[in-house]
């Protein structure tokens, strides 16, 4: 059985926010943590900015964020969380808190899972404060809200046990980064370097492909408007292999879930909205996929299995060549500028569209790293449906750390 109590959060941790202001962002030096960096109980830097080291004085005057720290986001983007990492000199970016563990009481790892569990979720939630342009919770209350706690040795089975399913997790996402990059520089190699056309240029055979692959390429570079391009190559626009497709309907925050059957897709910097139960707008495969273009912020992305979208999403799928080729074909034709409609420009950019029968046997080569892909995505998502609740069954003695151990091994 376990004994956990029922504790406040103010009972287990400080709470602390930063400035309510920006500085001036810099190419390096100490990070200016942004809550886009919170995303499923992981810290991206990659999306946070740099300040100087003088501002990060001013920044740092309330509270400098270390090791073993709970940062979470108090204004839109709630429920998101992670832990910092050692050796990351940062402050507190705008709508960021940071939760400071009193380790006599509470694990560090063990208040991250629990503040990503259903019942904390639930709590937010229902603590919401919903503005007229952002939700938010209230700083000051956040000491109030319950959360289960149990004794220290029993915190660390725990962990342990949902630490094996984050490794998995966390595997399965290298994989798919990996398989992901590969895809890109074979692209990268083919259409945009023409690295097969220069080998044949210089009477060498092509690296890494068939006779066969090698014979779809020319043996020369043409001049065109948009400089030196494969003999047979032709110049075209956007808006000529893009085909865009009509949603049967769009979907906001308030009509989806946690985990359901159809993920529904944003324009926002984690792409992921939520769930719904409903049968798919979309119905995508790693054979025929469809990708999306967010009208407002130029982010894309290829899915390969069947979803919705919200406001602002655009789903397109290749009208004259194969959709993934063609996804590929307009990575960073169009770049964010404000947030503000970019259709009309995205359109209107410039491509390379090579022959048919070479975008055709592009896209059966990389349709293999995305059956792959997919497969580990289905995986994960079912990991983490057990993972996720896995946490308060084990608090409320359901589900023995001895079984769980056990599943863990099963993994």
């Amino acid at each position: 059985m376990s004994c956990n109590q029922t504790l406040t959060v103010g009972d287990i941790a400080q709470v602390f926010d930063g400035p309510h202001a920006t500085p001036k962002k810099i190419e390096a030096g100490p990070y200016f943590l942004s809550i886009s960096s919170l995303e499923n109980g992981k810290l991206d830097l990659s999306k946070s900015a740099h300040v100087s080291d003088e501002d990060f004085k001013k920044w740092t005057r309330r509270v400098t964020p270390e090791e073993g720290d709970i940062l979470f986001s108090y204004e839109t983007r709630l429920g998101e969380v992670a832990m910092m990492p050692a050796g990351v000199t940062a402050c507190l970016g705008r709508r960021m808190g940071l939760l400071r563990p009193d380790r006599t009481k509470i694990l560090p790892e063990y208040l991250l899972y629990a503040y990503q569990s259903p019942a904390f979720q639930e709590t937010i939630r229902s603590k919401t404060i919903h503005g007229a342009t952002v939700d938010r919770i209230a700083l000051k209350e956040l000491p109030s809200f319950p959360i289960q706690v149990p004794p220290i040795l029993e915190q660390e089975k725990i962990v342990n046990v949902l630490k094996g399913y984050d490794r998995k997790l966390i595997l399965n996402a290298e994989t798919n980064k990996t398989l992901e990059q590969m895809a890109q520089a074979i692209f990268k190699s083919w259409f945009v370097d023409f690295d097969p056309v220069k080998a044949k240029m210089n009477g060498e055979q092509p690296e890494g492909m068939d006779a066969a692959t090698a014979s779809l390429f020319p043996d020369k570079l043409v001049e065109s408007e948009l400089g030196l391009i494969p003999y047979g190559w032709e110049a075209v626009k956007v808006g000529d292999i893009v085909e865009r497709l009509k949603p049967k309907k769009r979907y906001t925050k308030k009509q989806v879930e946690p985990y359901g059957k159809t993920p529904v897709y944003e324009q926002g910097a984690s792409i992921f909205l939520g769930f719904h139960n409903d049968e798919a707008g979309f119905d995508a495969s790693p054979e025929e996929p469809i990708f999306i273009f967010g009208d407002h912020t130029c982010i894309t992305y290829l899915s390969c299995s069947e979803f919705d979208i919200s406001s602002n999403v655009i789903p397109l799928k290749g009208s004259i060549r194969p959709t993934i080729w063609t996804y590929y074909a307009i990575q960073g034709k169009q770049e964010f500028q404000e947030y503000r409609r970019h259709w009309s420009e995205f359109i209107v950019k410039n491509a390379v569209l090579p022959p048919s029968e070479l975008t055709q046997k592009f896209a059966e080569i990389v349709t293999t790293n995305y059956l792959m892909m997919e497969s580990l995505k289905r995986q994960s998502k079912q990991l983490e449906q057990v993972r996720d609740t896995l946490l308060p069954k084990l608090l409320s003695g359901e589900i023995e750390l001895g079984t769980s151990e056990e599943l863990v091994e099963a993994i």
